[in-house]
């Protein structure tokens, strides 16, 4: 009873406790719970800590350092394996490269030629008037993408040939990172589409090397061809990076929509992966390079504009560009320039396939505005317009390599066989479109170069003046201006890695990398009035130039002749823009001066030895100093081979031996081939027959045999002997030994086109017009030997070749 009070009593003093200790007793009983529940919780963690350590990565330490590795991975610490990742909102880059695009060849710089879509660029951009190149497709190309001057890039020439000299290896130079390269390596995506032909000739087959393919070179993927050009109906020396692929074979197609349909691809496909990362497109269109190629329609589209003849179209255009503020008021058409005789001059028969040509050039330039127009429109939709920096520019003047008069297939007077203009106007119907291969004459090329002389390969302005077109929504203000700021192709690659903030390496994957030799214009893009390089020498073939402030001193080299003969000629770029009127007799010390100093140039930048010789006796002699092949073998399947690794039979005595088993109910089809109908030859049973075929059209000369092949295996074999290399000589076929045609050719292939060698099919552009397709061959093909006469040219076979080909050199 007693502790019942007590405990009474207890609670009612509780009871009369005042609410702050009361508040205080709960606070301390609440410590003591928390205490003991934490405890427990402690323990949970613990144990949970503990699994989580078993379970889950390390934290990786920061960028740069290297991974801490223990006995379990518990108890390591990964490193960050973090890729290059560009500036948040850096631009993205788009170049668009023409080839043989003359100077007033699009509307913006007084053309005629339709071509809204890179005129806007300009309205909305820059447009220089004072840009040069190097006169070439692939000296301009390694310029550009590394920033040094084509002879120190080893692109002295064309990639065809490696001379052995270190201004002439045909093979764009490690000691320089290329654009493609510092970008990638700065976060970006690399894309190329189209021509590359930067990697040495010979190395453009299946066993390579591909150390200076475009995906070694910095290009994430690539979608490409190697070559001068292709055939924009069935181009047939397609890569998809370092694997030969055919075209898509669709309806109406054509190889500048291929190429646009890639690059747009390839944009969308990596926004959509990776939204927002910036990207360097490379779009080297073909055109409007020979084969001068355009659909029917986009052809027509101009039939009748150039009845006026190259003489009037000079004049409009120079009326034009003087309007449009591209060039003063002062300048004055130069007199036509050699292989372009006034347009009156020309007999009344040849005037209309003569106009034909442009017709054909012009619905090309269409063509390709058009897909400039359809990759711009993409970059909208997909909301990368803005901040993308757009690039467009030629990489020479306009082309001589049409002869005076035209040739409805460029390959033929290249291989010493004109086609008379008779014949040529036989073709106006379907002149430009498949069966035709066409260059246009040498007055057009001076209208494309207006007002401007000389052309392509030659160090005038005519070869070296093109239009350049920089637009950048974000970055440049200006819309609509013109710049006559002096700017080199070598001048881009720094001017482009300045405006994205990048610095070049001084070393690249191990390799001390050469100065940059170009200055960067970027400046220009704000302020028209800003300093640009004032001084630059200019080679190709022999024939020279320098400039220094707006003196230019230039020659041009006559092939076969001393270059200590060469004339030096002087213009005042200040008040003659255009070449017109030569100073060198009233300032002599001004051309010893910059002659000096372009030797100064020649002797830094590699320049030397000068090599005035012509391509084609270029690559003939360097098959004979490098040994031709005497025998192939081959099993197949194989994949089609580049013409530049394929063998070489034209113009040589040879044997092609094969195996092959057939039935007349389905043993037709092709055999061998190498070249299209432009340049080719092909092995193939029609109708039970055995044919040969040499095409270089119009010209085309075939043998077949009269009986029809008997079924089942078969030896057969085509051996042609020449009675005077590499013209004269003759064709037999025989099977299972017994000979069955021959025949005495009139003139022998001396060389095929761009397509490549094919055994079982003739893929590509096909050599005969008697089947289409690549009609494979129906049977079961064998074992293929070619034997090859491989000895070397004496002087009288020289001789006569350099007289069938008109080369005096």
């Amino acid at each position: 009873m007693a502790q019942q009070d007590d405990n009474y009593n207890n609670g009612k003093q509780e009871e009369g406790l005042s609410p702050k200790r009361l508040k205080r007793r709960a606070f301390l009983s609440g410590l003591a719970v928390g205490a003991a529940t934490a405890g427990v919780a402690a323990t949970g963690a613990h144990v949970a800590n503990n699994k989580a350590r078993s379970l889950m990565t390390p934290k990786a330490l920061p960028q740069g350092e290297p991974a801490q590795v223990a006995l379990s991975f518990q108890d390591s610490r990964p490193a960050t394996n973090a890729k290059p990742k560009a500036k948040e909102g850096s631009p993205n880059i788009v170049v668009v490269m023409l080839d043989d695009c003359g100077f007033s060849d699009l509307g913006c710089y007084g053309s005629e030629i339709k071509t809204p879509a890179i005129d806007s660029l300009a309205r909305q951009g820059l447009q220089y008037t004072n840009f040069r190149t190097c006169s070439m497709c692939s000296p301009t190309r390694a310029s550009f993408l590394t920033g040094l001057n084509h002879h120190s890039a080893g692109m002295g020439w064309l990639a065809d040939i490696d001379a052995g000299y270190p201004g002439y290896r045909g093979d764009l130079t490690h000691e320089a990172a290329t654009l493609a390269e510092v970008l990638q390596g700065a976060g970006w995506s690399t894309f190329l589409s189209g021509k590359w032909h930067l990697n040495n000739a010979h190395t453009t087959g299946a066993n390579g090397p591909y150390d200076n393919w475009p995906t070694q070179r910095g290009f994430d993927r690539a979608y490409w061809f190697q070559g001068h050009s292709t055939d924009y109906f069935k181009p047939s020396e397609l890569f998809d990076g370092v694997a030969p692929v055919e075209p898509p074979n669709t309806p109406d197609y054509f190889v500048c929509d291929d190429l646009t349909d890639r690059a747009i691809t390839y944009i969308r496909t990596q926004q959509a992966l990776e939204p927002g990362k910036p990207f360097y497109l490379h779009l080297a269109y073909p055109g409007p390079h020979s084969p001068l190629q355009a659909r029917a329609r986009e052809r027509d589209a101009y039939k009748g504009q150039y009845d006026k003849g190259w003489d009037v179209v000079r004049a409009e255009r120079l009326a034009r560009q003087k309007a449009l503020g591209i060039m003063p008021d002062t300048v004055e058409l130069p007199p036509l320039s050699f292989g372009s005789n006034n347009w009156e001059q020309l007999p009344e028969g040849h005037k209309k396939i003569t106009a034909r040509y442009m017709e054909v050039y012009a619905g090309l330039m269409s063509n390709m505005d058009a897909n400039i127009a359809r990759l711009l429109q993409s970059l909208d939709d997909i909301g990368v317009r803005e901040n993308t920096i757009v690039v467009l520019f030629s990489d020479n003047g306009g082309s001589p390599e049409g002869t005076p008069t035209g040739t409805p297939n460029v390959f033929a007077p290249a291989f010493g066989r004109s086609i008379p203009v008779e014949e040529a106007t036989k073709l106006y119907d379907i002149l430009g479109e498949e069966g035709t291969f066409p260059h246009y004459p040498m007055g057009w090329a001076s209208a494309s170069n207006t007002p401007f002389k000389m052309y392509k390969q030659y160090a005038h302005l005519g070869g070296v003046a093109d239009p350049l077109i920089v637009n950048w929504p974000t970055g440049i203000s200006a819309k609509g201006e013109i710049r006559n700021n002096f700017v080199h192709v070598v001048d881009l690659f720094p001017t482009l890695l300045e405006a994205v903030g990048i610095e070049r390496p001084s070393v690249y994957k191990g390799m001390p990398l050469k100065p940059v030799e170009g200055q960067s214009v970027l400046a220009t893009f704000s302020k028209p009035d800003s300093p640009t390089r004032t001084e630059q020498y200019f080679e190709l073939g022999g024939n020279r130039a320098y400039r220094e402030n707006n003196w230019r001193a230039v020659a041009r080299h006559t092939r076969g002749k001393p270059f200590e003969e060469d004339v030096w000629e002087l213009y005042d770029l200040s008040t003659d823009p255009a070449e017109g009127v030569d100073l060198s007799t009233q300032f002599p010390e001004v051309v010893e001066r910059l002659k000096n100093k372009w030797l100064q140039a020649a002797v830094q930048y590699n320049v030397l030895p000068l090599d005035d010789r012509n391509l084609v006796l270029r690559l003939v002699q360097d098959r004979q100093e490098k040994g031709l092949r005497a025998r192939w073998d081959f099993h197949p399947p194989i994949e089609r081979l580049a013409r530049d690794v394929a063998p070489i039979v034209c113009g040589l005595s040879h044997t092609i031996e094969l195996e092959c088993e057939r039935s007349n109910a389905a043993g037709d089809g092709v055999l061998v081939a190498q070249g299209a109908k432009y340049a080719g030859w092909v092995l193939y049973i029609e109708n039970g027959k055995l044919c040969y075929e040499q095409s270089l059209v119009p010209y085309v000369e075939r043998i077949e045999s009269a009986a029809v092949l008997p079924e089942g295996k078969l030896k057969i074999s085509y051996q042609q002997r020449m009675t005077g290399r590499p013209f004269d000589g003759e064709g037999m076929l025989y099977v299972n030994g017994q000979q069955v045609a021959k025949h005495t050719f009139k003139r022998i292939l001396f060389s095929t086109s761009y397509d490549g060698f094919t055994l079982g099919a003739d893929l590509g552009n096909q050599v005969s017009s008697r089947y289409t397709g690549p009609n494979p061959f129906q049977g079961i093909l064998g074992k293929v030997t070619i034997d090859v006469d491989t000895s070397k040219i004496n002087p009288v076979e020289m001789l006569r070749f350099l007289s069938n080909m008109n080369l005096n050199v």
